[in-house]
């Protein structure tokens, strides 16, 4: 069971925005609507409210492989011994919050 979305790297849609290079990677400029307290917050971080936000969807990509991989290791346990005992799961919940 797959829980997170992958973004879509279509060639077609990076085509039609604009593309720069900063530091030896390939940029894809977009428009983006923020709340203001966000703006706020983030705007005068190191490297610009760019660097922020690029570096929050890295971590949130990051996250959400995660998310996939475990998912898939769990798949196949439950392929493997049966489906877990849900009140062991939520018990083992508990513990991790």
């Amino acid at each position: 069971m797959t829980h997170a979305r992958r973004p879509s790297t279509s060639t077609t849609k990076i085509a039609r925005t604009a593309v720069s290079r900063a530091k030896g990677r390939t940029k894809v400029r977009k428009t983006l609507t923020l709340d203001p307290e966000l703006v706020m917050a983030f705007g005068d971080a190191e490297g610009g409210l760019s660097a922020a936000v690029n570096a929050a969807l890295r971590e949130h990509l990051a996250r959400m492989e995660r998310q996939d991989a475990l998912a898939a290791r769990i798949a196949e346990l439950e392929t493997e011994y049966g489906p877990a005992d849900r009140a062991e799961v939520e018990r083992f919940a508990r513990h991790m919050r």
